[in-house]
């Protein structure tokens, strides 16, 4: 079996705190539904809800492909990261009670982050890896 490299293993990394963060998040509203639900504005807690579960396994389904290397891993890596950053940036200003100060600094992370992803999956060493597991499978 190829050895992982590391910042494949950070980007894999990095994606878990995403699944977990939703996944708490999908959490904390089952278990605070009534009391959510009284004090929530709109979209509301089925929205929380829903996006929460749904962010979490498809960011565990990245997480999964990342640190076991699988064929698709590149396309699917891409994919949903892309969906997952302009879902935050559609929730922000949808949804966002009031505009934020940080609205640059964001702006400016996430394009490093869309940069390190590029750069994490186009790396020789990433390839040579993603291209082994590809001969092994």
């Amino acid at each position: 079996m190829p050895k992982r490299p590391w910042l494949v293993t950070l980007l894999a990394l990095t994606v878990l705190m995403l699944t977990v963060y939703n996944a708490v998040r999908f959490w904390t509203v089952l278990t605070q539904w009534d009391f959510l639900l009284a004090r929530m504005p709109n979209p509301g807690v089925p929205y929380i809800a829903a996006t929460g579960l749904f962010w979490t396994l498809g960011l565990a389904g990245v997480t999964l492909n990342l640190w076991f290397g699988f064929k698709w891993v590149r396309s699917s890596t891409a994919f949903v990261l892309s969906l997952y950053l302009s879902y935050y940036w559609l929730d922000r200003f949808l949804f966002s009670a009031q505009p934020r100060a940080n609205a640059l600094f964001v702006l400016g992370a996430t394009i490093l982050y869309c940069l390190f992803i590029a750069l994490v999956l186009n790396l020789p060493g990433s390839r040579k890896f993603f291209d082994r597991k590809k001969r092994v499978l």
